[in-house]
């Protein structure tokens, strides 16, 4: 029970000090990603005069709302396990001095990140559920077109993927922070990575865009079956298209939740006990 409560004070921290001090408060949480589907609309709008490939069947053509659709669950991912590592070792004298599960340094991370993910996914929901009521609209008013889907049909499964999604995301952040106790280098590696991982994963782009060749090919497999981009491929399948993901792809996920939690669990559990003299 002490534990428990300490995991929730830790959490409530990271909640309260985010934006402590700073005038508009949570809704920084919101300017972040709205500002960088701004300038990738944008680019990909007007720059690069890319046409948006519409959702099947919610028959959707907004860049922005999948874009924001990938978007978020990926910061949610980003942010998670950079910040962890930087809590795991700035933990240094609450380690030394108190025993307790020193996972709670990045559970109480995840835990506040995960409740920003939901506050932005009302604000993504609200937008979708504006675009997709105007879409029925138009094909009522249309007697030659058949009724579109609602794009919001497949929402109970959100939750339910953003739990794997978060269980995902907390494999990698425990193994990250335990390696990072030991090699500082680990974070600034991390940085480089994670930039990469975001264009391999399919964000900002779509991959039935990509070319065939076999450049092309290679890329649309890992954004389409890598460890990120299943995950952001599920979410645009529930968000953008309307649709409930492939079993085969929600069967995948919730192995690699699994498997990647476990792991980061047997990880930090093998090296927490040297973290004190290590730090």
């Amino acid at each position: 029970m002490a534990h428990r409560n300490l995991l929730y004070l830790l959490s409530l921290k990271e909640l309260r000090t985010r934006y402590k001090k700073s005038v508009l408060g949570w809704a920084w949480s919101l300017f972040n990603p709205l500002s960088q589907m701004l300038i990738f609309t944008v680019i990909f709008t007007y720059v690069f005069v890319s046409k948006p490939a519409p959702g099947d069947p919610s028959g959707l053509t907004n860049f922005p709302l999948y874009f924001l659709a990938g978007l978020l669950p990926w910061n949610f991912f980003a942010i998670t396990t950079s910040v962890a590592m930087a809590n795991v070792q700035s933990g240094a004298g609450l380690i030394k001095k108190v025993s307790f599960p020193h996972e709670h340094l990045v559970f109480s991370v995840l835990i506040a990140q995960f409740v920003t993910l939901l506050i932005e996914t009302v604000i993504l929901v609200i937008a979708l559920l504006i675009v997709s009521q105007n879409i029925i609209v138009a094909h009522w008013q249309d007697a030659a077109s058949p009724s579109a889907p609602n794009v919001l049909v497949w929402l109970p499964i959100v939750l339910p993927i953003y739990g794997l999604w978060a269980l995902f995301t907390a494999g990698v952040a425990l193994a990250l922070s335990a390696f990072n106790v030991f090699f500082h280098d680990v974070s600034y590696l991390w940085t480089i990575l994670s930039q990469m991982l975001f264009y391999v994963t399919p964000v900002i782009y779509f991959t039935s865009g990509l070319p065939d060749v076999l450049v092309g090919r290679i890329l649309r497999s890992v954004a389409d079956w890598g460890p990120t981009g299943a995950y952001i491929r599920a979410f645009h399948n529930l968000f953008y298209d309307g649709r409930m993901p492939p079993a085969l792809l929600l069967l995948y996920l919730a192995g690699l939740a699994i498997a990647t939690f476990a792991l980061g669990m047997w990880i930090f559990g093998r090296l927490s006990p040297r973290f004190a003299e290590e730090m």
